[in-house]
Formats: structure tokens, sequence, C-alpha cells
């Protein structure tokens, strides 16, 4: 296909000064690497007129139009660049490339040796002089080639993923798999070590190990290591496992340490974030509630704490659960997984998250002269209690989304309407009674209730009403769980469309 460019001796039309020829490449090379080969040979074009005399911009654009498949522009091209760089390495190089386009494999050889002999330190000849060799079947001599290079610039990954890619081309899928392993040492952010490795693993016929190289990609290449027993892949190839409770909570459990590990490695910070955010959240809060509007009083610190910490984690975990079978999508189709596996491990992840928050919660409301006593054992029932809360709202709006994706952008709006209705920042008493029972009808301000009665009341909360919500969140969960594994068949097909 012609790229339909001015293939004419250029001469200079710019009356104005140019930039220098450094700060205008990435223009044509932003094109290429988004793949726009013929986009990349319009603006090579542009900047061979702009800077006739910078042989880079010549040659850029030949390689551009042998990647648009324009051979013809490319040859014309390259007679006018041999004339005006006659000893530039790239005028033996390219020349050669496009005999090679051209199916003139012989001549294209002659080329690429005169190129070895003149240029003997450029990578990029011994590479394409290799690829020229396998076009002719010739593997050995491409590795000879391919040894030269990785001699020449043994930091670059190029020869290397060369050097395995000769293995695949000879259907050695076995030594392919060792040189994709010394490849990923090398260079383990590289995902060429782990996608055509993959697929040198498909090809061999072991699926097993395909399966666990394109989940290393994601997770990191430790899920390779021989010596970890427990990871994911595991999980996946362990069907019957499935079928138990406790093989799903090792996958999920196995799942959020990974995505929590790879979370905490993006910042600088790490784990200390999770002690940050909120602390951040509550000093904003204060200053506008306790500060600004004067609202409060003594004391209104450890209120607004005792309401906001359990509240983010509820609406954390639910918020990040909600659109997590549709973020998981690529996981969910390229493995066999259940579907209520993606809500729970957002779930898991946020509660880990909140641990740490919780026990400096404790240590302030000690330090504030509320002591710990009897009645703080009573957390445990009221944790539990927004755990299940938590999981219920988060697999039912999870499993809601993708039907319905509307419903993932009024989560947020939705979530902020319950915050304010949940007592957060001030005290369900000072609402008229009337409405005081329809309050705490919404469960997380009856929660939040139970966590103030017992870190500043010092009193116990109200079991019989907790017992309530303990049966309708228990009888939500089953219900949750029953509807997943009837659509167990319908997720995938879902989130496709």
């Amino acid at each position: 296909m012609r790229v339909n460019l001015i293939t004419s001796p250029p001469s200079p039309s710019f009356s104005s000064p140019l930039p220098p020829i450094e700060e205008v490449l990435d223009w044509p090379r932003e094109a290429s690497r988004k793949g726009d080969w013929r986009m990349a040979a319009k603006r090579w074009d542009i900047l061979q007129r702009a800077y006739p005399n910078q042989a880079q911009v010549w040659f850029g654009a030949i390689d551009a139009c042998l990647q648009a498949k324009d051979v013809e522009t490319a040859e014309k091209i390259h007679q006018l660049a041999s004339e005006r760089f006659p000893n530039n390495p790239n005028t033996l190089l390219h020349g050669a490339r496009i005999r090679l386009a051209q199916g003139e494999i012989q001549l294209a050889a002659e080329l690429f040796e005169t190129a070895r002999k003149q240029h003997p330190k450029i990578l990029e000849i011994w590479l394409q002089s290799s690829d020229c060799a396998l076009r002719k079947g010739l593997y050995d001599e491409a590795e000879v080639f391919n040894a030269k290079a990785r001699e020449l610039v043994p930091s670059h990954p190029k020869p290397h993923k060369q050097y395995a890619e000769i293995a695949m081309q000879q259907q050695d899928w076995h030594t392919a798999l060792k040189r994709w392993a010394a490849f990923r040492k090398l260079f383990p952010e590289n995902p060429a070590g782990y996608i055509l490795a993959a697929e040198s693993a498909e090809k061999s016929g072991d699926l097993k190990l395909a399966r666990k190289l394109k989940l290393a990609r994601e997770y990191g290449e430790e899920l390779l290591t021989d010596s970890e027993e427990v990871n994911i892949y595991s999980f996946h190839n362990r069907r019957h496992r499935h079928a138990t409770l406790t093989g799903l909570m090792e996958l999920i459990w196995t799942k959020a340490i990974f995505n929590l590990r790879s979370e905490t490695q993006r910042n600088y910070l790490s784990y200390l974030w999770w002690v940050i955010e909120p602390l951040l959240h509550m000093i904003i809060y204060f200053l506008v509630f306790g500060f600004l509007l004067q609202r409060g009083g003594e004391g209104f610190i450890t209120f607004l704490l005792t309401g906001l910490i359990p509240w983010m984690w509820f609406s954390k975990a639910v918020s990040n659960s909600s659109n997590s079978i549709i973020t998981g999508q690529g996981l969910m189709l390229q493995i066999a997984i259940p579907s209520i596996v993606f809500p729970l491990v957002s779930l898991v992840q946020a509660s880990l998250k909140q641990i740490p928050v919780f026990l400096v919660l404790f240590a302030f409301v000690w330090l504030q002269g509320y002591p710990p006593g009897l009645h703080w054992l009573t957390l445990v029932p009221v944790i539990l209690l927004q755990t299940l809360l938590i999981v219920m709202f988060g697999c039912i709006l999870a499993a809601l989304v993708p039907f319905v994706r509307d419903i993932s952008h009024i989560v947020s709006t939705g979530l902020t309407f319950v915050m304010f209705m949940s007592g957060i920042f001030y005290s369900y008493e000072s609402i008229p009674e009337k409405w005081q029972e329809l309050f705490l009808l919404n469960p997380m301000a009856f929660i939040i209730k139970c966590y103030r009665e017992i870190f500043i009341e010092g009193i116990y909360p109200d079991f019989s009403t907790m017992g309530i919500w303990a049966v309708i969140s228990i009888i939500g969960c089953a219900l949750t769980l029953i509807s997943y594994k009837k659509l167990r068949y319908i997720f995938p097909r879902v989130v496709l469309s």
C-alpha cells in the first residue's frame, strides 16, 4: 500500500528558525510506537524536507515505509538517501532490507555481508543478518550472527529476544523455553519474556506452564518459582479444589495478597498510605465541620474517627468490589475462575488495609481517655456484622454492574448520600426523636452507633438489633452466592458484550 509521500529531492522552504533535530524526532517516533506506520512515514517525510541534511530522518522514513509495506516508496527514498549519505551504515542496511522485502534474498545477504565488513560494530546489521539467514533456512548461520549481536551489546534485549525466537522458528520448544527463562532473568519487565514464552509452552503442549506464564506477567515472576507451593496457578488448575470452600478461600486470599503487594510497590510510602489516607480524610472533615462550621465541641475528633474509619472501610470495600467483575474480565476469560472471586478479592484487600487503621483507632481512643474494658470485646461481633454487610452489598453490586453498567456511575454518588445519612459527623440523637428509629434502619448508621457506644459511652451495643441484621446479612449472602452459581456461565458472555 502506497504511503503517498514526496520522494523528489527536497528543497528547504522554511523561513523561520527550526528547533534542534533532537527535539522533533519524538514526533514521528510517537506514531511508530502506536504502530501507525503510515502516519509515521508522513511525519518523517515532513522532517525530511525541514532537515534535508539529517540522515536519521531519511532512514526513519525508509523504515516506516517498509513497516507500512510500501516497498516502492522506500526504494525511492533510499535512492536519494544513498546519494546524500553513501558512507552511512544505514544505506547498506536499509538497502538490504528493501531487497529482502522484494524477495531478493541472495542480493540482500550480499549487502548484509558488505555491511558487516564495513560496519562490524553496528548491532542492527548483525540482527538483520540473522533474520536474513533465517529467511534462507540457515539456522546455524543465524545463531552465529545472533551470538555476535549478543556479544556486541549484551545489555540490549533485542539480541536475546531474537535468540529465543530462533529456537521458536526451529520449533525447538524446549530450547525456546530455556532461552525465554534466561531472557526473563535479564529483562524481567519485558512482556515478551512472558507472552512469547507462553506461546512456546502452548506449542509444546504444556498448557499448564502457558497459563502460569500468563499469570506471572500480571503478578510477577516469583509466581514461576518452583518453591512456591501456594500460588494462583495451582488453584486454577486444581478444578476440584474450586468446589471446596477451602480452595476458594485460598484463591481469594492469594490473589488479594498479590494485588496488595503490587499496589504498595507502586508508591514511595508503600504501606504507610493505608494509615495516612484515613488521617488525611479525618483532618479535612475536622477542618470543615469542627473548625469552619464550629460543630462538635470537645471530643469531636474521637467522635469523628469512630464514625469515619468504619465508614471508610465499608465505602472502599463496596466501591472497589462493585466494578471488580468488569475489571477482572481479562483473567476470567483466560482461565476457569468463579466470578464471585473478584468482588471477594476486593473486599479482602480493603479489609486487610483496614487492620492497621483500626489498631491506630484503638490506640487513639485509649489515649483520649476512653480505656479498654470488657465491653471492647463486643467489638468482635460488631466487626463481624459489618463484614457480613460489606460482603452482601459488595457482591450484589458486583453482580449487577455487568448487566446494567450505568450502576457503576451512581455507586459513588449513592455512597456519598449514605455517608451523610449515617451520622458520621453528627449524632443520631440530634435529629427529631420520631425519626431516629427510621434513621437507624440504615445499617451503617446502626453500626456506627454501636462503635460509639463501645468506644465513647463504654456500654454494650444493642445485641438484639445486631442479631436481626446478622440474620438478614447471612440470608442476603446466601442468596447472592446462589445467584453467582446460577450466573457462572452468563458472566463471561455478558462482560464481553
